[in-house]
């Protein structure tokens, strides 16, 4: 690589507008409850590769804290939110999967450097990206709903970020579980919930397969009805949303923009990026 074009054209890119990473969408959306609408919106991330979630989680973080300065409740600790994140797979990753001494020097103010950190920096293979956000605390507690483990209880952690606190890691069998934990624990400023579209494709894989077959549309609309309890409970503490298509384990693009329809339909009337999008009514 011409690190020397390389660095130029970094530096050119910080004189200019924000430069969005590789295969990302961002949407500002109101609230999906009424009665926060006028204090806040909430972002929706659409990312081709997991890894990308990364940037929206530290772009939520930075300024979380850059309003928290500038408000009069300026000495309040800061708390992330959560993360509530459905995948196939598991993409929490541990501290063997970043180094720390490059976080420590990551400057998180810097958009573009973060992208270019998420695209050079975070596991190529978008199993990873979790635990560094964990680490420069961007995110607080996690609860992680996948299907790639038996016994998903039995990988239960304790991560400890650069500033010596705990985040604790909840794998579940259904996003059912996680309400009573999470009104239970020391909870975190809201919820971020990220979604891996592979998730709603069947649980058992045979050898050698790269995914599973979608699941049926009506199954995938049950799973996701706005009545559940837990949907009400995210929606009610949302504050951002991070959706990665990933069509290498979903079975192509096609499958993959499908099944981020059947989300979207559950979700909104109008699609995400159109002007006149909205939540649905759920809440009076």
């Amino acid at each position: 690589m011409n690190i020397s074009l390389a660095t130029d054209i970094l530096k050119r890119r910080q004189e200019g507008c924000l430069l969005l990473p590789p295969g990302c969408c961002l949407e500002f959306t109101p609230h999906p409850v009424p009665r926060n609408r006028r204090r806040m919106c909430v972002p929706v991330g659409v990312v081709m590769e997991h890894r990308y979630a990364f940037w929206f989680w530290i772009r939520a973080k930075t300024e979380a804290q850059y309003k928290l300065r500038g408000s009069q409740r300026g000495k309040r600790r800061w708390r992330p939110p959560d993360l509530l994140t459905l995948d196939w797979h598991d993409d929490v990753g541990a501290p063997c999967d970043f180094i720390e001494s490059e976080l420590k020097r990551l400057n998180q103010r810097d958009e573009n450097e973060v992208g270019f950190f998420c695209w050079a920096g975070l596991r190529s293979l978008n199993d990873g990206h979790i635990a560094p956000a964990m680490w420069l605390n961007a995110i607080g507690n996690v609860y992680a709903v996948t299907k790639q483990w038996d016994e998903p209880e039995e990988n239960d952690c304790i991560l400890t970020d650069r500033y010596g606190q705990e985040h604790a890691v909840t794998y579940l069998r259904s996003p059912e579980e996680f309400v009573d934990l999470w009104r239970e624990s020391d909870r975190g400023d809201g919820l971020m919930w990220d979604i891996d579209l592979d998730y709603f494709t069947e649980a058992d894989r045979a050898s050698g397969q790269r995914c599973t077959p979608m699941l049926p549309d009506e199954e995938i609309a049950k799973a996701l009805d706005p009545s559940q309890e837990w949907v009400r409970e995210v929606l009610t503490n949302l504050r951002g949303v991070t959706i990665a298509l990933e069509p290498e384990y979903t079975g192509g693009l096609s499958n993959s923009l499908h099944l981020f329809q059947q989300w979207e339909k559950a979700f909104f009337d109008v699609p995400l990026f159109d002007k006149q999008c909205e939540w649905k009514m759920f809440f009076e």
